[in-house]
């Protein structure tokens, strides 16, 4: 396995040094510790996200991407929030012939990656932006996906007030990312298994084991598929299709924002 250097001088210790319990408990200091994890991920996220899901991540995507595509308009305006590397816009661009797709990311070293990945493609434009303040106007897309992006935002309910306020009425909202198990066995053990995997793959990859430990925390304080689908509701949502991996610890959901 080889190990990787985070790019433009981002130390992967940065993360040792500071208190996981402490930046998840406080909204900025989370968005801190957030930002600094994912511009010293970015250069191999990928190839990470393969290893820890045992190649599952691809499958969840497509799955997930297949259902946006058969509710999607033609010409759709597609915003794709914590788009990481870009893998999930692209997709969903290139499925669903959108003319304009926007990428944002609070992590501008994930954006330098995602625009590697994309090539020049002109359709897709990418921009450095928080996901408690958009930077788009109201009523302004016909889709919202987000890949493993909720979970790390300080503020759910605040995150899907944006997403709900950025798409037009009747809008579709795309989303993949880890639960917190409602079976406490379940949860305890599959936790256990990311916490240590996590760990290892940080020292193997970073020398750091801390670099992928957040990950369990997160889930651990994260919500269960039923209480998400409350804040969904909450929002101005009804889900449209749901799906559960690995027990609980996935949700893929389809919601569409009520119409005016």
């Amino acid at each position: 396995m080889v190990r990787l250097r985070a790019p433009h001088g981002r130390n992967p210790h940065e993360l040792g040094a500071m208190d996981l319990d402490e930046h998840l408990s406080d909204r900025k200091r989370k968005v801190k510790y957030v930002q600094t994890m994912f511009d010293i991920l970015a250069p191999g996220y990928d190839a990470f996200t393969k290893v820890f899901s045992f190649g599952m991540d691809s499958r969840w995507k497509a799955l997930l991407v297949a259902e946006g595509v058969r509710r999607a308009p033609k010409d759709p305006v597609l915003v794709d929030l914590a788009c990481g590397t870009g893998d999930l816009g692209s997709e969903l661009a290139r499925l669903t012939s959108s003319p304009r797709t926007i990428g944002l990311d609070l992590s501008k070293v994930m954006l330098a990656e995602a625009k590697t990945r994309l090539n020049g493609r002109k359709n897709i434009h990418l921009a450095a932006c928080d996901m408690l303040q958009l930077c788009l106007p109201g009523d302004s897309a016909d889709m919202v996906s987000i890949g493993y992006g909720l979970r790390n935002t300080p503020d759910v309910r605040a995150a899907l007030r944006e997403v709900a306020r950025v798409l037009k009425p009747g809008g579709v909202l795309l989303n993949l990312d880890f639960n917190r198990p409602v079976n406490p066995v379940w949860r305890e053990l599959f936790l256990w298994y990311i916490w240590n995997f996590g760990r290892i793959a940080g020292w193997l990859w970073h020398r750091e084991p801390i670099t992928y430990g957040y990950i369990a925390p997160s889930i651990r304080r994260y919500l269960t598929i039923p209480e998400f689908e409350q804040e969904l509701a909450a929002a101005g949502f009804t889900v449209e299709f749901r799906a559960s991996r690995l027990n609980g610890a996935i949700g893929i959901h389809v919601a569409r924002l009520a119409k005016a």
